[in-house]
């Protein structure tokens, strides 16, 4: 399993996809808007880290599993001693740790961009989040990835997943205002309790905090369950 972990690392660390989605992008849309002088919400600002987890953990990840599941690499691991959930558990592990990574550099240099002003204890409580979201949209990636039967039907149903999570969400709403079908989806919406439990993490809110810890990970585990449920055709 480790020897897993570490080979992901590696081959993860030397990912374009990674570096531009995930690392470029977001980089050069903080500079964009401190340079121009925006006026950013902060709750665009904490998106960001959300996109760029979702970028790498989820879209990445899926594209990545999908051309594994064509070559038949789970036909393979049927036949070894190495069972699914080690496997699932490796590739979590190792996207989380590098997504985690990323998501710190952004916050820090958010933090010094735009003058949150971060106690410590936000910058601990901002660690437990970005470790459930980044290994929530990794097991959302694996489940994704065995629904389409070509790259472009994959990239669709990416896209169709993508757009409703970030636009329901308060990244860029005021879900106050919004209409009643987007407050509703905004309760099963991780982009937006992950968005909830970036604002109690700066505000130190404590059991605001703690009730979107508790829902993101229900949903973590509900998602655990759907991408183990995904390779059941590869245990056939």
């Amino acid at each position: 399993m480790f020897n897993v972990i570490r080979i992901t690392l590696y081959k993860n660390m030397q990912d374009v996809y990674l570096l531009f989605w995930s690392i470029f992008l977001p980089l050069a849309a903080l500079f964009g808007l401190y340079y121009f002088n925006l006026d950013v919400a902060t709750n665009t600002l904490l998106g960001v880290l959300s996109m760029s987890i979702f970028f790498y953990c989820c879209i990445t990840n899926a594209f990545s599993v999908y051309s594994q599941r064509k070559r038949g690499v789970f036909d393979l691991l049927r036949i070894t001693p190495f069972s699914l959930w080690k496997y699932l558990s490796a590739i979590t592990l190792s996207h989380t740790v590098i997504a985690c990574s990323v998501s710190i550099v952004l916050l820090l240099v958010e933090s010094s961009l735009f003058e949150f002003n971060m106690a410590v204890l936000s910058i601990v409580l901002f660690l437990p989040l970005l470790w459930v979201g980044s290994a929530m949209f990794t097991l959302l990636g694996f489940a994704l990835s065995s629904l389409p039967k070509n790259e472009g039907q994959l990239s669709m149903t990416t896209n169709l997943i993508m757009l409703p999570l970030i636009l329901c969400s308060s990244i860029f709403l005021n879900i106050a205002e919004a209409p009643k079908f987007v407050q509703w989806i905004s309760w099963i919406n991780p982009f937006e309790w992950l968005q909830r439990g970036y604002r109690a993490a700066l505000e130190t809110n404590l059991s605001f905090w703690a009730l979107s810890m508790l829902i993101l990970i229900v949903m973590l585990i509900m998602l655990l369950i759907v991408a183990r449920v995904s390779f059941r055709n590869n245990e056939k």
